[in-house]
């Protein structure tokens, strides 16, 4: 297979990597002639791949995938313009930062037959596919609440790079803490179905020298789960990962950084069970690729399609929406 991976910050290095360490060569890049950081010089000097500055010249070397990893704001029109040139596409979450071009991106790549993935990496995590059995067994009886904690320092993410110049940090890339740390929402959809309404709190606390909002706190109601809060924020130090799902026969805790999730009965009784001792968070990121690939060459739906990148990008606009309107926002 050809690939081409558009992007080549942070995590279209990734994913360039571990394409080749999948097997394939054939893997080509479009960047920006911007100056170089360290870590992209060394991606160079290490992988050497075939460059493009130009994305249609890159297309028109008919590449089998495209990978969208791009600033947020781009995703649209390169998505579209992969899709329109025959490949099929995996994008970056989330895939864009407002909803303009999207249906008409879905409509497109149903006609063609082209997959689009969306990298919500998360649902290829062995404690969370864990974590949605129970939930879709039943283990903890009827739901009542749930509470997801996600905070992260910015200034940490890329110590070599000036945090404010990053896409995350940036509103006119399509930056801000609810759209770039939308895995929890995804989580949300993925775990309790599409909520039917939100209101929110989505500030920029000032601490950080950015324009784009920087702290969250959202609250939905699901079809499974009546309350559910989302808590963001690029702010926390040390970080924090997260979640306690609750019904009434139990709880479900998530931690992150500990590598464990918990099945907490309601006498009390724990069942504690641990990520494997080989696991390491690069294995989702393959995992995810590997996935991509199977859809492509089998005709099978993607773990994340269109429309689930869809509906997540709509629960965090809503959201935003709701914090600007101050009331409830229904999702349609």
């Amino acid at each position: 297979m050809k690939f081409l991976v558009v992007g080549t910050g942070s995590i279209g290095r990734r994913h360039f990597g571990n394409l080749r360490a999948l097997g394939y060569r054939d893997i080509a890049v479009v960047r920006s002639k911007r100056r170089m950081d360290a870590p992209q010089r060394e991606f160079f000097r290490k992988y050497q791949p075939r460059v493009f500055y130009d994305l249609g010249a890159a297309l028109a070397e008919k590449p089998d995938a495209v990978f969208v990893c791009n600033p947020t704001s781009l995703h649209m029109p390169t998505a579209r313009r992969a899709i329109r040139a025959g490949s099929h596409v995996f994008i970056e979450k989330p895939v864009s930062h407002s909803r303009a071009g999207i249906d008409q991106l879905l409509r497109e790549a149903r006609k063609r037959r082209r997959i689009i993935y969306v990298g919500y990496h998360s649902r290829h995590h062995p404690l969370l596919k864990t974590a949605k059995r129970f939930l879709d067994s039943g283990k903890l009886g009827k739901l009542h609440s749930a509470r997801f904690v996600t905070g992260e320092y910015l200034p940490g993410w890329h110590p070599w790079e000036d945090h404010r110049r990053g896409y995350a940090a940036r509103r006119d890339l399509g930056g801000g803490v609810v759209l770039t740390q939308s895995h929890d929402l995804d989580l949300i959809y993925w775990f309790f179905g599409k909520p039917r309404s939100v209101t929110a709190v989505v500030r920029n606390s000032g601490t950080l020298g950015i324009d784009a909002d920087d702290i969250a706190a959202i609250t939905f109601s699901t079809p499974r789960c009546p309350v559910v809060v989302s808590y963001l924020d690029y702010l926390s130090r040390p970080p924090v990962k997260q979640f306690t799902i609750s019904g009434d026969r139990g709880h479900l805790e998530w931690r992150s950084y500990a590598n464990e999730l918990h099945l907490i009965a309601a006498n009390g009784k724990i069942r504690i069970m641990k990520t494997p001792r080989d696991f390491e968070r690069n294995d989702m990121y393959v995992a995810e690729a590997k996935d991509f690939i199977r859809c492509i060459r089998q005709g099978r739906r993607p773990a994340v399609d269109g429309e689930a990148g869809r509906t997540v990008l709509e629960m965090a606009i809503a959201a935003k929406e709701a914090s600007r309107r101050q009331r409830a926002v229904r999702l349609l």
